[in-house]
């Protein structure tokens, strides 16, 4: 069964954006090139490159030479004209990197937080905004990756205690106040699944987890090569796996989740000083879970207690996934999984196999803390691509209709 027949501007909207596409692949490129890897006649992409060019989205670059007969004209793409904002919440902080159409950092900031509230994330994102005034004119859009479930519906956040006044933020209508800017919000880890799935370790792979673990606790999923968002974007929420001996009693207790009070910083830190009492350690109270991790690499009784107990809780969870969907590959990314991955990879995967029949392969995630960032500029190049064709080519129609 075949949809309604597509509209003279939808169908120049597929071929002006099928040009610019090979250009962002490799230029610069003839019209003859560029119907080759579009499979679009000349004419067509001809008049693709001279509505590309007049938004400024193209430049002529020089003539081919060494051929027979006249020389082509050869195109570029004008990397800079649109450029796109990705921005990181974090619990400590909020990083911000500004891209061109080749997702090529034009800027980058990291503003840390005094304190994890939202009135502050609020603060530092202006100030991020302050820092991209002089490109203000050629940022198409935002996409940013906060905690929490973003209902795809309303816009509202649930689920992100760790940011204290942030339940309940319509985040896409305040955060385009803030920056002044068209804004879509993401899940953070969501993004952090998509750059990996682009540009670090999920490349290649057709079914994958992204586990964070950090301050919070998330898995971004990418099911056959789409992240699978869920019916109302609460896939992946892995901090409310019901563990424990009452997983009702742990929820009334602990309201990020009864998982992630196994298994976040606060919960290591937690478990770090329960075992003080009965384990000998070089370290003394408060304890920090970076430290911990170094003192474990040297032996340090306590803090070795502590990777296996996060070992442990972190095979739970990847089990808790992978039962369900049967992934063939899990990233370990997070805070913890940056600075501990090395420390807990064998552990997690030997535990793993314990508890599934088919565990899936478990590694350290490549892009560290840049994985949201990169994510979020992923997006957002494919949504400004699309909106600055569709302006460019209704733009066109209007002209010619006045």
């Amino acid at each position: 069964m075949t949809g309604p027949p597509s509209t003279g501007a939808e169908v120049r909207e597929r071929n002006t954006g099928a040009v610019l596409d090979a250009l962002r692949e490799r230029r610069p490129a003839s019209r003859a090139d560029l119907a080759v890897r579009t499979r679009l006649s000349k004419p067509t992409v001809g008049a693709a490159l001279r509505s590309l060019e007049a938004a400024g989205l193209v430049r002529e670059y020089g003539r081919t030479t060494g051929r027979r007969g006249p020389g082509a004209s050869l195109y570029e793409l004008v990397a800079d004209a649109v450029l796109v904002l990705g921005i990181d919440i974090g619990a400590h902080v909020v990083r911000a990197v500004l891209a061109d159409l080749d997702g090529r950092a034009v800027h980058e900031a990291t503003e840390r937080l005094s304190r994890a509230h939202a009135d502050e994330v609020l603060a530092r994102v202006r100030a991020i905004r302050e820092g991209v005034a002089r490109w203000s004119d050629r940022i198409e859009l935002a996409v940013v990756g906060c905690p929490g479930v973003v209902d795809p519906a309303t816009g509202r956040v649930s689920a992100a205690p760790n940011i204290e006044g942030w339940e309940g933020a319509l985040a896409e209508r305040t955060l385009a106040n803030a920056l002044g800017l068209p804004v879509r919000v993401d899940n953070d880890v969501n993004l952090a699944a998509l750059g990996e799935r682009t540009a670090g370790g999920g490349r290649g792979a057709d079914s994958f987890a992204y586990l964070s673990i950090g301050s919070g606790l998330g898995a971004g999923i990418v099911l056959h090569g789409h992240l699978h968002r869920g019916a109302r974007g609460a896939s992946g929420e892995v901090a409310f796996l019901p563990v424990g001996e009452d997983p009702f009693e742990a929820m009334r207790r602990d309201h990020g989740g009864a998982m992630e009070a196994r298994l976040s910083e606060r919960a290591l830190v937690k478990t770090a000083e329960r075992l003080s009492a009965t384990t000998p350690s070089t370290l003394r109270p408060p304890f920090g879970v970076e430290a911990l991790f170094e003192a474990a690499r040297i032996g340090d009784a306590l803090s070795r207690a502590v990777v296996v107990h996060a070992a442990r809780a972190t095979a739970v969870c990847i089990a808790g996934i992978t039962s369900v969907v049967d992934l063939e590959l899990v990233l370990l990314g997070g805070g913890i999984g940056i600075h501990g991955g090395d420390l807990l990879l064998p552990e997690i995967r030997e535990a793993t196999a314990e508890l599934v029949p088919a565990p899936p392969a478990i590694e350290q995630a490549t892009l560290g803390d840049r994985a949201v960032e990169v994510g979020a500029v992923g997006v957002a190049l494919e949504v400004a691509r699309q909106t600055v064709v569709r302006r460019l080519v209704h733009g066109e129609e209007a002209l010619a209709g006045a």
